[in-house]
């Protein structure tokens, strides 16, 4: 799939990102596509991509607004907030790599997304035990 039917999925999918020029869509997929595996999306590649661009832009967006000290980014997902006196408590990231790049994706809505397509398209690698067991 060309970089110019990538933008058109990313218009359709991503409506909320209409200001954004399709040069700076177009470098994203430049960019960000070398993170996805397009044989393991298949045919889902275009809207995965989608996603992730659009998570990356508002991640970006978030880091340029709150400062890229703010804790909310080194941790996992908000377990408990306070309003008097703003109190907020955050998950631990587990030791995990996986499980720390999921939480930073579970971050935005278009992350959440990402991972949807991720689990519909990429199927766990089976895992061989004994000589004629084959287990999931």
């Amino acid at each position: 799939m060309t970089p110019s039917e990538i933008l058109a999925v990313f218009r359709l999918t991503i409506p909320a990102m209409a200001d954004v020029s399709d040069n700076e869509i177009l470098s994203d997929i430049e960019i960000y596509g070398v993170y996805l595996n397009k044989r393991a999306f298949g045919v889902l590649y275009p809207k995965a991509l989608s996603y992730f661009i659009a998570h990356m832009r508002t991640l970006n967006d978030m880091i340029l607004a709150r400062g890229a000290d703010d804790p909310s980014f080194n941790t996992g997902s908000l377990t408990s907030e306070k309003e008097g006196d703003l109190e907020r408590g955050y998950a631990a990231l587990s030791a995990s790599a996986s499980n720390e790049g999921n939480a930073l994706l579970m971050k935005t809505a278009y992350g959440q997304l990402y991972l949807q397509l991720r689990r519909m398209a990429i199927i766990p690698a089976t895992i061989r035990s004994g000589i004629n067991g084959c287990y999931r």
